[in-house]
């Protein structure tokens, strides 16, 4: 006999507001909370879940009467909005953009670090 074996829960920290916490322990029996947080939670990721299917079908169903608007999509998506930037612009140094934007990242990192802020 084929015996399969289900993971066992996992156990997680979940940080209630103060008065979400007391109406829930006013709500639920003590014993009872955790099924009851799991069905809560399983109910609305399936609804969730449903509501996403549904607006899928809904535009799947809007692009098999509009099929022109699929195809111009489908062209914006396959279009070349900009050629290689040594097309529109010679003078640009790739070495220098990447060398100056590596500098202006490092600035940018630094003054958003805790030990670079004054008190």
């Amino acid at each position: 006999m084929l015996t399969i074996q289900t993971p066992p829960p996992k156990q997680v920290l979940l940080r209630l507001p103060e008065d979400l916490a007391a109406r829930l322990a006013r709500a639920v029996p003590p014993r009872k909370r955790n099924q009851y947080l799991v069905d809560l939670l399983r109910q609305d990721l399936e609804r969730e879940d449903a509501e996403l299917v549904a607006a899928c079908e809904a535009l799947n169903r809007w692009e098999a009467a509009h099929p022109e608007v699929v195809k111009e999509t489908q062209e914006w998506l396959d279009a070349d909005l900009t050629g290689s930037v040594d097309d529109w612009d010679p003078d640009f140094d790739a070495e220098t953009f990447s060398r100056e934007a590596a500098i202006a990242q490092a600035a940018l990192t630094s003054s958003k670090s805790p030990t670079s802020r004054k008190a």
